[in-house]
């Protein structure tokens, strides 16, 4: 497994130009939607240590893995991280949940890790809600019509 590194002095690069919020829990996708990270993300963000020094607030972060060191240095400042596990087709969901939207399907559940990676991960990453209503039928009438989901 090969995750995608980005360094604490990165990020901290990143919320100081604006572009991040440190008050917002910061997610792999907004790690990518902000240019932390590379586009492709195969298995997932690892943060590093590197730039610890430089993050001097509170920051919250969900990300698939962390050093010892990185965990350490936003703890220090009063934040958190938690590692979350998604599955190919979750991550797919996080990153592009257009996607789905597009092809007229709904998102998928969040998975559960395997047993061999259940001690390596905090939770099970939470999929985004959908950005327009989902729509469904209502039977009993002539002309089916479509309802918006309340």
């Amino acid at each position: 497994m090969a995750s995608e590194p980005v360094g604490l002095g990165k990020i901290a690069w990143l919320i100081n130009a604006g572009k991040i919020d440190s008050s917002e829990l910061i997610t792999m996708k907004t790690l990518k939607d902000t240019g932390a990270i590379g586009k492709q993300i195969k298995d997932g963000v690892r943060l590093m240590g590197r730039g610890a020094e430089q993050i001097q607030w509170p920051i919250h972060l969900e990300v698939s893995r962390v050093t010892v060191r990185a965990k350490a240095a936003v703890e220090a400042a009063g934040g958190s991280v938690r590692r979350v596990y998604y599955n190919k087709l979750g991550f797919r969901a996080l990153l592009k949940p257009e996607w789905f939207e597009k092809k007229g399907r709904l998102l998928p559940k969040a998975a559960r890790p395997p047993p061999k990676q259940k001690d390596k991960v905090d939770s099970i990453g939470r999929l985004p809600a959908p950005t327009k209503p989902i729509p469904f039928l209502v039977e009993g009438s002539q002309d089916l019509q479509i309802q918006p989901l309340t």
